[in-house]
């Protein structure tokens, strides 16, 4: 059986004028009406196709709520789907998924002159250690050498939610396993960096990460229900998933006791590499905007440049000693690049997120489960599943994998399938 939906609504065009005119006005998350959630205008075929997809994955994932939102040309799909008053226009806590706010916020101060991407972030961060060298620039290309900070603390988080983790605390965990084999030329993917990227522009410019959000990014990329809570808050603005989890014993979901609710959790966990609370139309409209030139001025192209996230092996002098793997995932200016789409998942304590857009064809899929034990790989998965029932339906870009060997993926990463 296909999960209820809460809350159904065909959106007509002049409807659907009206909620882009709100986005083009608002700057700040919660403050305005929020957008009308469901919007169905794809063929029915395809919305079977994607209904049975996430009824699927909310049973692998052990999920009572999820949304999603699907973009092709003139046609969209965006749903809430399980338990409660759940569609469309409800608030996730977006984890990574959200991460390249920040270097969205970076290329735009970038761009008003205020930071050069090549500065060494130490000399505008005095009083930190272990960050010698780095630049601003690599905190978002994942070049800095620095570890992330979540080594051995997944456990942690999962099962004290709402604890508050200090900022500085992070970052010393991530440094404390720093610097890692050649800085500044093999890419290592950290959460640190982004939190570390978070502390200095708020220190540079005098002005609180939020505030510089809803600036600088939130109002330009049309998010108009997307805020940056304080790191104290464990609570969501308004109607969001409920969060849920399979307790953790040393890194592994303990399956026998079902799934727990955690309906408060603490913004600090992620810090500034994933506190950004969201919704699946906003995260539509930011990646749309990242990719195709909003933030930057001359330097926005930096947002599709990719490059092999596998390192080569070098000599002594660091020069590579084979030729590099162009074919497997790729990084960019703080996004992934697989096939023709470009995004990020991400995981925090309740809830799994994914977003990932092509700006070629201009297709988006953003997902998000209310359980977090299958980790931030699942909804990735789930998302390339859909984005392949898309196109199998000539409603998405041409794909290097097929709806199977996603759904292989998805039962693979399960954590109590």
């Amino acid at each position: 059986m296909i999960p209820r939906l809460a809350h159904r609504t065909r959106i007509v065009a002049t409807a659907l004028l009206a909620t882009a005119s709100l986005g083009l006005t608002a700057c700040t998350g919660g403050d305005i009406a929020a957008p009308v959630g469901d919007v169905d205008t794809i063929d029915q075929a395809l919305a079977s196709g994607i209904d049975e997809a996430i009824e699927n994955a909310m049973e692998l994932s052990g999920s009572s709520q999820a949304v999603v939102g699907i973009w092709s040309g003139e046609q969209a799909y965006v749903r809430g789907y399980g338990d409660g008053d759940i569609d469309g226009s409800v608030k996730i806590r977006g984890a990574q998924a959200t991460q390249p706010v920040m270097c969205a916020l970076l290329l735009d101060l970038v761009d008003a002159g205020q930071i050069e991407l090549d500065r060494e972030i130490s000399k505008d961060l005095t009083r930190q250690s272990g960050i010698e060298g780095v630049t601003y620039r690599q905190l978002c290309d994942m070049r800095s050498g620095i570890a992330d900070f979540k080594r051995g603390y997944n456990t942690l988080f999962a099962n004290n939610p709402t604890r508050y983790w200090p900022e500085q605390e992070l970052i010393a965990q991530g440094l404390a396993h720093s610097p890692l084999a050649w800085p500044g030329l093999n890419v290592n993917q950290s959460d640190t960096n982004v939190v570390l990227l978070a502390r200095v522009l708020k220190v540079k410019t005098g002005r609180e990460v939020s505030e510089l959000l809803d600036e600088h990014v939130f109002a330009k990329a049309e998010m108009p229900s997307s805020y940056f809570p304080a790191f104290s808050s464990t609570t969501v603005s308004g109607s969001t998933l409920a969060g849920t989890n399979y307790p953790l014993s040393g890194g592994k979901a303990v399956c026998d006791a079902g799934p727990v609710e955690v309906p408060e959790v603490s913004a600090s966990i992620l810090s500034g590499a994933g506190a950004t609370v969201t919704t699946v139309t906003d995260l539509k409209n930011f990646y749309e905007h990242y990719l195709d030139g909003t933030f930057g001025g001359d330097a926005a192209s930096i947002t599709t440049d990719a490059f092999p996230v596998k390192n080569p092996k070098r000599d002594s002098e660091g020069n590579p000693t084979e030729e590099p793997d162009e074919n497997g995932r790729q990084w960019t200016f703080g996004t992934e690049k697989m096939g023709p789409l470009y995004g990020r998942s991400g995981s925090i304590t309740g809830t799994i997120t994914a977003a990932y857009h092509d700006p070629e064809s201009g297709y988006s899929v953003v997902v998000a489960l209310n359980n977090s034990a299958s980790g931030a790989a699942f909804a990735k998965a789930l998302a390339f599943q859909l984005a392949s029932i898309s196109a199998e339906a000539g409603a998405g870009p041409e794909l290097p994998w097929t709806a199977e060997e996603q759904l292989a993926e998805l039962q693979k990463s399960a954590a109590c399938p």
